[in-house]
């Protein structure tokens, strides 16, 4: 089976690439850059031809790894936003209708089209009421995908992850932890209370639910959450960095909320577990290969 990785250097995007190609998958890539000699379509940034990419790969699956991941950078530049989270994957889905309408398109949406729930476990029929345009700009996507399917049978599938983490991850709240541990050696303060909640996938588990979802589940542009399904304190999840890094910090939380912040996430996650995924590593373990890696950044 040729699938076709678009986005393939970001965080979620090189992992996929190294887990289906050990999986046996033939793994085509695609990005706005080729690096040294890599085998890797390269697309303008600004004007992507995917029409001549589908064309050319003629892939069964392809999965879109493109696309800003920044809350607070939404706010500031929505309409940046919405070009990369929204009318990207419209590009996308009208290139797969034109040319390749075999592919199967598989979108990494965010669990950021759900704000703050009113229930918990969080359903894929849970309302949706994104608290910033990154969010909104998600389940647009969400939404082209779902009109693509229900006029033109383009199959799709719209992956909510939900706290995504890694070696590799240069951003977000353990990157954050670790740059301030460094930097102080007694105290780290973060926003919030602490008591903020998260459901956390390490990259892994993410790469091996895409690869299940490509076996059984059924492409009709449904959502599907992609989560351990497990409810974590942000300082709970700190506390763990902070001891696998063998660091002693007292960590001390501001109180103060950021726009956009959800306040408690933890997803069902049945629809995954029903088609037989499992995932592998709990968040300690997780993060045991996290501040592994941390060890040996420069």
């Amino acid at each position: 089976m040729k699938v076709l990785v678009v986005g393939a250097y970001g965080f979620i995007g090189r992992r996929l690439v190294t887990k289906l190609e050990q999986l046996g998958y033939q793994v085509a890539k695609a990005d706005i850059f080729r690096q040294g000699t890599d085998d890797c379509e390269v697309f303008s940034p600004d004007q992507p031809d995917f029409q001549k990419l589908f064309a050319s790969q003629s892939p069964d699956v392809c999965i879109n790894c493109t696309g800003a991941a920044s809350v607070p950078a939404s706010f500031d530049t929505p309409f940046n936003d919405y070009t990369l989270n929204t009318l990207r994957v419209i590009q996308m889905l009208e290139a797969i209708r034109l040319v390749s309408p075999e592919t199967r398109f598989i979108h990494f949406s965010s669990a950021a089209v759900y704000g703050n729930p009113l229930a918990s476990p969080i359903s894929e029929t849970a309302d949706i009421a994104p608290l910033s345009p990154y969010g909104w700009h998600k389940r647009s996507a969400e939404l082209a995908c779902q009109e693509y399917h229900a006029l033109y049978k383009v199959q799709s599938l719209s992956l909510r992850v939900f706290s995504a983490y890694g070696p590799g991850l240069k951003k977000q709240i353990f990157w954050d932890v670790y740059q301030k541990a460094l930097a102080s050696n007694k105290q780290i303060e973060l926003f919030g209370t602490g008591l903020e909640t998260r459901d956390f996938i390490y990259v892994d588990d993410i790469a091996v639910c895409v690869d299940t979802l490509i076996q059984h589940a059924v492409f009709d542009a449904r959502a599907v959450n992609v989560a351990n399904g497990e409810a974590s304190t942000i300082a709970d999840a700190v506390s763990t960095l902070l001891e696998a890094l063998n660091f002693k910090r007292d960590i001390m939380f501001s109180g103060a909320g950021r726009q956009g912040d959800p306040s408690c996430w933890q997803a069902d996650v049945s629809y995954l577990n029903s088609i037989g995924f499992t995932p592998a590593y709990s968040l300690k373990q997780g993060l045991a290969e996290v501040a592994r890696w941390m060890a040996g950044v420069q």
